[in-house]
């Protein structure tokens, strides 16, 4: 009797070492396809339970981040919003794996900075929102009563300069070369009202509309200032195309974690408390395909 209760206890202390060891196992690291370390016991499907997914975003970024949040750590997500105060910085700090998401920026500024600076960054599906550009006065009710040789106010870095040039030929101000891709004030083929255009800091179109006729600014900037951004004389018809939302590294753009955080700024409720903060500024997607790419 007494050896088979020593062969019992020795099986059972055989069988505790085994489990030890495999749980062991578990949690050595590998490597990946990449060639980087990684453990077998972080996915990025099962971050949720084992990493704080740190979030960059500006102050805009933030009402977002606020907005999904309570939804978002429902399913179980950890979370940590982390504050830059421009939209360069955050895509940096998501590049360089300071942070795990880049949030609120649009995805063709992540796809030039991938360009410019070797970036792999990519916007998560599905898309989130967009917002627009105006053309406003503070001084005119109509595109028709803006004067000859009056100024106008333009954004100053090449993407938004092209977007506010088209809002202007839109408006039948100026006409644009037809071989123009990014248009500058070098493109205009026709100016009948002489109009002087002015080129200028984004964020400082709307200051200059207490000593301009008029100026093309962002939705966003008109919100921070305290203006309605529905006031416009005319608006873009690009923006829709300029899809703002979820950025991360790319091999990061379809994992759970990701998608699901995407799949919040789709709720109605979501949306509801974004326009509570930012009313008329941003108009979200019901489907990607309404992105032209």
């Amino acid at each position: 009797m007494k050896k088979k209760i020593l062969s019992m206890l020795l099986a059972a202390a055989m069988l505790g070492s085994l489990l030890a060891g495999c749980a062991n196992s578990t949690a050595e690291t590998k490597k990946t396809d990449s060639g980087k370390t990684s453990s077998t016991a972080q996915t990025s499907s099962d971050k949720k339970e084992t990493k704080t997914i740190k979030i960059a975003g500006t102050a805009v970024s933030q009402v977002f981040y606020e907005a999904f949040k309570e939804k978002y750590e429902k399913m179980g997500y950890q979370t940590e919003f982390v504050l830059f105060d421009s939209n360069p910085v955050c895509l940096e700090a998501c590049a360089s794996g300071q942070t795990d998401v880049s949030l609120g920026q649009q995805k063709k500024f992540a796809l030039s900075y991938n360009q410019s600076k070797g970036a792999n960054l990519d916007m998560v599906k599905p898309y989130g929102m967009f917002t627009g550009i105006g053309l406003y006065s503070e001084k005119y009710k109509n595109v028709s009563d803006i004067p000859d040789g009056a100024q106008i106010a333009v954004m100053n870095d090449a993407t938004n300069e092209d977007v506010a040039l088209r809002i202007l030929a839109d408006a039948g101000l100026i006409k644009i070369a037809d071989d123009a891709k990014l248009a500058t004030v070098a493109d205009i083929s026709e100016n009948p009202k002489n109009l002087k255009i002015v080129e200028m800091e984004q964020a400082q179109t709307v200051t200059a509309l207490k000593d301009m006729a008029a100026a093309c600014c962002w939705f966003t900037h008109m919100s921070a200032a305290s203006k309605d951004p529905s006031t416009y004389l005319v608006r873009d018809k690009v923006m829709v195309n300029y899809p703002m939302g979820v950025i991360v590294n790319g091999d990061d753009a379809t994992a759970d974690w990701a998608v699901d955080m995407a799949k919040c700024l789709r709720d109605p409720a979501v949306q509801k408390k974004i326009s509570e903060t930012y009313p008329n500024v941003f108009e979200f997607y019901t489907s990607d395909d309404q992105v032209k790419e």
